[in-house]
């Protein structure tokens, strides 16, 4: 019989050692951060803080000793990083020969007080939701949406209705909510609202001189164009930047005008979910001249309206616009949550819990909508603020960060994103573009049914408006009710497989 390599066991208790003092060490580090939180939150705060001082770490050497031994290798830890760590201790102790050495500790959080303290979290934010799936299933509406397609909806399963505060205005998202509260009783499905607030969300304001339509030539050629404070500036800043040409190029103008002033030289520029994309070259009297690296196929049109994002750029503009803040007064008095668009800093969560607070409205759900650069790499401590408040969640913003961050890195981000909500206990939301060849033409590709089934390891999956939005509310249960004998966020769920059997 081969025994363990002593060696190797030694090896790994003071690797694993190693990790649990430096998980114990950030708690005590960033206790302020702990006690700041709500106590509904103390405890993943508390265990997001050890997963965090885990993953500080590169350990993947140490997770294939610990496989090679017939040990956990530390591979889903996100519910309970400490008490994980620990266990694995006993059993290198056992291995050791020091059964019984390590007395029990008391941690945050255990496999199965991590689990159900992230769906309470998920039922005090999104509902109790549906039996047969873990997820629930968000669908954002139409303004003018009737009660008749609302009760539709709420039968084929939508747990969560979602209002873009960006379009249409008080008047008609209070109707919309009268209906679906009235749907709502006559199915005897709840369904909770979600508003958005617009935020500060830059956008082209109008477009002067030069072409409408941007191309790459075949040359190979960068074409330019300026973005601009103010359109009626545009001669002074050609005059100062005649030397680069760029005297006949199209110019845009910004609706948050402020942001060129946060413009430098190398920073990235994208168009209209980047459709098209830039870098600027240069920056001159409230304007900068942008050269074009690439642009969808056949050119791309310029328009009023069109998104911008500014990945590089450090905004100093404020989280809240003037709409924003009058569009609180009526989200503190109708919805059941409000959603955070394009936050940045910590101090942005602030502003908006103590926006809602100075309305009485404190006990509304808090959701972050993670969709820039920026609030992804502050993501830890935009989690531990909101976590002030009593009911949090995260919504991967997945097209947004798809722009800033690349296609390439968007898988990755996303399963980090993932990752640390688990470990916090809150409830995460897939969200962009979910099943839209479905919704929008009636059939689903491949790609996208693969997409919908990955949101089953979220507590809920956004589905934007369409012409087959109820078909694609049934589609998405069934894949979700499937998945939910199959998967539980990270870990396979061995069911018995029909397809196992031989005869």
């Amino acid at each position: 019989m081969t025994h363990p390599d002593p060696q190797l066991i030694e090896q790994a208790l003071t690797a694993v050692g190693a990790l649990r003092g430096s998980a114990v060490e950030h708690e005590e580090r960033y206790r302020g951060l702990i006690d700041a939180a709500h106590p509904t939150h103390r405890a993943g705060a508390t265990n997001l803080l050890h997963y965090l001082a885990v993953r500080q770490r590169d350990i993947r050497d140490l997770q294939r000793q610990l496989a090679s031994l017939g040990l956990s290798s530390l591979g889903r830890l996100e519910r309970c990083a400490l008490s994980s760590l620990d266990a694995v201790l006993r059993a290198l102790d056992a291995l050791a020969g020091r059964p019984g050495t390590r007395p029990p500790g008391a941690y945050p959080t255990s496999f199965d007080s991590g689990e159900s303290t992230l769906e309470d979290h998920a039922r005090a934010l999104l509902g109790e939701g549906r039996p047969g799936r873990q997820t629930r299933v968000m669908v954002t509406l139409p303004g003018d949406a009737r009660k008749r397609d609302l009760k539709r909806l709420l039968e084929a399963g939508m747990d969560v209705a979602r209002i873009n505060c960006s379009k249409g205005d008080a008047g008609e998202w209070a109707g919309l909510i009268e209906r679906l509260r009235s749907a709502s009783r006559e199915t005897g499905f709840a369904c909770r609202v979600l508003c958005d607030i617009a935020g500060p969300n830059p956008r082209v304001s109008k477009i002067a001189g030069g072409p409408a339509r941007v191309a790459i030539p075949a040359s190979g050629g960068k074409p330019q164009l300026w973005l601009c404070k103010d359109l009626k500036e545009l001669k002074k800043a050609r005059a100062a930047a005649r030397d680069a040409g760029a005297d006949e190029v199209a110019a845009v103008g910004c609706t948050i005008p402020e942001v060129v002033d946060d413009l430098r030289p190398g920073h990235r520029v994208f168009y209209d979910d980047g459709r098209l994309g830039g870098t600027v070259k240069l920056v001159a009297d409230g304007a900068a001249l942008v050269e074009v690296d690439f642009a969808r196929e056949g050119g791309v049109k310029l328009k009023p309206g069109k998104g911008l994002n500014f990945p590089d750029s450090e905004l100093g503009i404020p989280p809240l616009t003037p709409k924003d803040l009058e569009d609180l007064d009526f989200i503190a008095r109708r919805a059941d949550m409000v959603g955070l668009s394009f936050v940045r800093a910590p101090s942005d969560v602030e502003r908006l819990q103590a926006e809602l607070a100075s309305r009485g409205a404190a006990h509304l759900g808090l959701v972050l909508k993670i969709e820039t650069t920026a609030a992804f790499r502050q993501l830890p401590r935009l989690l531990l603020t909101a976590m002030r408040s009593e009911r949090v969640g995260v919504m991967l913003a997945r097209g947004d960060m798809a722009v800033e961050m690349g296609f390439v890195r968007l898988a990755e981000v996303q399963e980090e994103l993932l990752w640390l909500c688990e470990a916090a206990l809150v409830p995460a939301i897939w969200a962009t573009q979910v099943l839209e060849s479905l919704n929008k033409t009636g059939v689903p590709t491949r790609g996208e049914v693969t997409d919908a089934a990955m949101s089953s390891r979220a507590e809920c999956v956004m589905l934007n408006q369409g012409e087959n939005i109820v078909a694609t509310v049934d589609f998405v249960v069934d894949v979700l009710q499937r998945m939910h004998e199959h998967q539980d966020k990270k870990r396979a769920l061995m069911r018995p497989l029909s397809v196992s059997r031989l005869d």
